[in-house]
């Protein structure tokens, strides 16, 4: 019984195993070429450093999440690193995505003061 069951779960499409975080997910199909027909490949997340999606012979992205870092040694979280295809230390990698990992803040409104021109006077003119 045991052996049946392992077996569906090795026919099971990865989308049912795989779910998303809301962000765009890529579509596979732009970046595959004829040399990785059949092969999985990975592709780094757009807005978070620790996050990659794995694009598996279906063609189907399923997000990751590299590991985290011990606290005794920094904490936070190893980046992917696109040019290894692995979980690499953030020294490593050229990250400009950012790390959004709460909402986004925006700025206390600002309101500007008014502003009073100098007063001016005429000089007197005389009459001829």
């Amino acid at each position: 019984m045991s052996a049946v069951f392992g077996l569906f779960l090795l026919l099971l499409p990865s989308t049912l195993c795989c779910r998303g975080d809301g962000s765009a997910e890529p579509l596979c199909e732009g970046f595959i070429n004829e040399e990785m027909a059949g092969q999985p490949f990975y592709l780094p997340h757009q807005n978070n450093c620790s996050r990659y999606w794995m694009c598996g012979a279906d063609l189907m992205p399923c997000l990751f999440e590299c590991p985290p870092i011990a606290e005794d040694v920094g904490g936070g979280s190893l980046y992917f690193n696109i040019d290894l295809q692995i979980c690499d230390w953030p020294f490593n990698v050229e990250c400009t995505m950012g790390l959004p990992t709460s909402a986004p803040t925006t700025a206390a409104p600002t309101t500007a003061a008014p502003t009073t021109a100098a007063p001016t006077t005429a000089a007197p003119t005389t009459a001829a």
